[in-house]
């Protein structure tokens, strides 16, 4: 159980991470995780973290909901429950620092091939949600957010800046809500971190008001770069701090 503090901590928090995602799409989730870890257990953070962001990407959703971009929605939301039902069978045999490293490495990857033209010029063909959709679904269960792997398979499409993160959204929100319904079905107890999650919804409400009024405010080519930057911040985290010195090393 969460104490008064500690409730109140996670909720300021989350009006910034809130307004973070909803400015660039991606970012939120991840710290908004990493705090959460600093009062809850790994077992216990994970699904919290699924219910509360399920809210905000809800939330964020319906604010840029004529932005969707639904040939990619509906190939990568198919597959996803199955990955999801594996990510449950692996959760407790995955050692998560790896799982860490390996996506912070994909996202280097995937950032630094958009500088060579011949990859550059080529958008992910849209068959190729499909199994995104499944390994995206694993990783949601395995590391809790996986966030910066929605974002690398969208940042070199053609895209304005309002449909990559409402499609960013619905991915997060699909992730977060078969999360949630899977560790409901495992046994895991939400109700003992309701009061929790709904000292945090008026700073979800909020945040994502304020995200959106930034996001408006900025060029399209200001929000990928800024985009690309966050998603590099996030990547050496992922790889340097929860990886190699949380545990590999």
């Amino acid at each position: 159980m969460l104490t008064s503090f500690e409730i109140i901590v996670l909720a300021v928090a989350i009006f910034f991470t809130s307004g973070l995602t909803t400015a660039t799409g991606v970012g939120g989730g991840v710290m908004m995780l990493a705090l959460m870890l600093q009062f809850m257990a790994p077992s216990a953070a994970i699904p919290v973290h699924g219910a509360v962001q399920s809210l905000a990407n809800g939330w964020r959703l319906w604010l840029l909901r004529e932005k969707m971009i639904w040939p990619i929605i509906l190939r990568f939301a198919l597959p996803m429950p199955f990955g999801i039902a594996i990510g449950l069978w692996f959760f407790q045999g995955l050692p998560k620092e790896w799982a860490q490293v390996l996506i912070g490495c994909f996202i280097f990857f995937s950032l630094f091939s958009q500088h060579f033209n011949k990859i550059n010029q080529k958008e992910l063909p849209l068959w190729s949600f499909v199994p995104a959709g499944l390994v995206v679904g694993i990783l949601n269960i395995v590391v809790g957010v996986a966030g910066p792997v929605f974002s690398t398979l969208l940042v070199g499409r053609n895209l304005s800046r309002q449909s990559i993160v409402s499609t960013i959204s619905i991915f997060s929100l699909l992730g977060h809500t078969f999360k949630v319904a899977g560790f409901t079905l495992v046994g895991f107890t939400f109700f003992d971190y309701a009061w929790a999650i709904v000292a945090m919804l008026p700073s979800i409400v909020i945040g994502t008001y304020c995200g959106r009024y930034l996001l408006g405010k900025i060029s399209d080519q200001v929000f990928k770069r800024l985009l690309r930057a966050v998603m590099a911040g996030l990547a050496i985290k992922l790889v340097i701090w929860d990886g190699l010195m949380a545990g590999i090393l």
